[in-house]
């Protein structure tokens, strides 16, 4: 399968990009950076590697052109560069909508917007994220669910991330009215995994999956 992927650079999108390569698929990766791919496949004849901006409209459509499915790990976080998902996001639907065959776009938010839990979304904007943060992730999930048009979308909201080992033993919603709380986790590498399987299969597509 030919993939794309923003947020390669990431701590989880390295590590979907290196299960995606693991996996046998094609992947293209958009990155501000490419010496911070180091710790990924780099070598790889499978890994295409493209200098850009995800902000940049035809950057990420040069990227998205050909492409079978199209993986966001993106985040914005404070004293970055903010608003940032949503603009991405716009750019994505908006590349995938012009393919004769739009990619399955999988893209990955947080618990806390879409109506999940305004709780979570108080303290994430109050005490971790920001905000201008956390009013750009809502943004931008809120454009999927708008404005995908004919362009097949899964909408991936994860609990507060960890850097532990992945377990295989979280759970996923496709409620948006569960009972979300902040000390609610998920291993990145448990994210990754949900975001290849939502990448190589219909069974999710125009749904908003919760991942703790």
């Amino acid at each position: 399968m030919k993939l794309t992927v923003l947020g390669a650079t990431g701590p989880t999108g390295q590590i979907f990009t290196a299960m995606a390569l693991d996996a046998g698929h094609d992947v293209t990766v958009l990155v501000r950076n490419p010496a911070k791919l180091q710790s990924i496949r780099v070598g790889s004849k499978k890994l295409n590697v493209v200098t850009g901006d995800a902000t940049d409209a035809k950057a990420v459509s040069s990227v998205v052109d050909g492409a079978e499915v199209v993986v966001s790990c993106l985040g914005s976080h404070p004293g970055g560069p903010c608003p940032m998902l949503s603009i991405a996001f716009r750019h994505i639907l908006a590349a995938a909508a012009r393919q004769a065959r739009p990619p399955r776009c999988v893209l990955m938010t947080t618990i806390g917007v879409g109506g999940t839990s305004f709780h979570v979304k108080c303290l994430l904007g109050a005490f971790v994220a920001g905000w201008k943060v956390i009013h750009d992730y809502e943004k931008a999930d809120a454009l999927v669910r708008a404005e995908h048009g004919d362009v097949p979308y899964v909408l991936v909201r994860p609990a507060h991330l960890t850097d532990g080992a992945g377990t295989d033993k979280y759970k996923l919603s496709l409620s948006s009215k569960g009972c979300y709380h902040f000390a609610m986790t998920i291993s990145r590498t448990d994210v990754a995994k949900f975001l290849l399987r939502a990448a190589c299969s219909p069974d999710f597509d125009n749904k908003a999956v919760q991942l703790f």
